[in-house]
């Protein structure tokens, strides 16, 4: 931690400007930063949700996972190196903040594989059902009632 150039408030070695005063603090976020600890590690939400993480992280290499063949190595790139380029791409409060943000990115990655795949193994089952029930209506064998028989009801002879 450093104190700002402006108000004196602690600030992370990185930071752009500070989130206080808004005051410049000279420093870049290109070139040999030294990556803090906590940001280094697997992106769950860049390797799930690359199409959309890499441009709100500011990761525009991300895109490249729409290219077919390609797109699956960036998966596994992304996943590997999003983490370090989203903290170089983008301006960050705090590694707190940083990772709380990353966090959410890897829940909703997550949530919507998962959400895909219940779906996907619903539709499986309902569509063959669905399929079978319009055939045997097809053919006759499903009955449809036109008038409420009640329960105590005598046939007529």
């Amino acid at each position: 931690m450093v104190p700002c150039r402006g108000c004196g408030h602690e600030l992370h070695e990185t930071a752009i400007v500070c989130p206080h005063c808004g005051a410049p603090q000279g420093t870049t976020m290109s070139g040999n930063v030294p990556i803090p600890d906590g940001v280094k590690g697997w992106s769950w939400g860049a390797f799930l949700l690359n199409w959309i993480w890499g441009p709100f992280n500011g990761t525009w290499i991300g895109m490249l996972s729409l290219v077919p063949y390609v797109g699956f190595v960036m998966m596994i790139v992304l996943g590997f190196k999003g983490r370090e380029w989203a903290w170089k791409n983008k301006r960050w409060d705090s590694v707190e903040h940083f990772n709380r943000v990353q966090r959410l990115w890897s829940i909703w990655g997550v949530v919507m594989v998962l959400g895909s795949l219940v779906i996907g193994i619903l539709a499986g089952i309902a569509m063959p059902a669905y399929q079978d029930y319009q055939q045997r209506h097809a053919s006759g064998r499903v009955q449809v009632m036109s008038e409420p028989v009640a329960r105590d009801a005598v046939p007529a002879a």
